[in-house]
């Protein structure tokens, strides 16, 4: 069975390019090559983003820096998700 995305695009973290992923349950960073990281969103602490360029953002979940395209859905959908598991 495949998983449900809220948002699913493009990135470049720590240099590597990769797929970033987020579900109701984690954000998932998968890279060509290299390795990825995994973070459980009941473990995302602080999240926050910046307009950098024309089309991308930067993204920042904890102390962890994402290259994305429209980094302020991304940070909305987090904080949706962590609202709606507080109540």
């Amino acid at each position: 069975m495949q998983s449900s995305y809220i948002r699913l695009d493009l990135a470049i973290y720590d240099g590597m390019r990769g797929t970033l992923k987020l579900t109701e349950k984690s954000l998932e960073f998968i890279p060509r090559k290299g390795k990825g990281f995994t973070i459980p969103v009941e473990n995302i602490k602080k999240h926050s983003f910046i307009k950098t360029a024309l089309t991308t953002s930067t993204l920042y979940v904890n102390e962890i820096e994402i290259t994305v395209c429209r980094a302020h859905l991304w940070a909305a959908d987090i904080s949706s998700i962590l609202n709606s598991k507080s109540q």
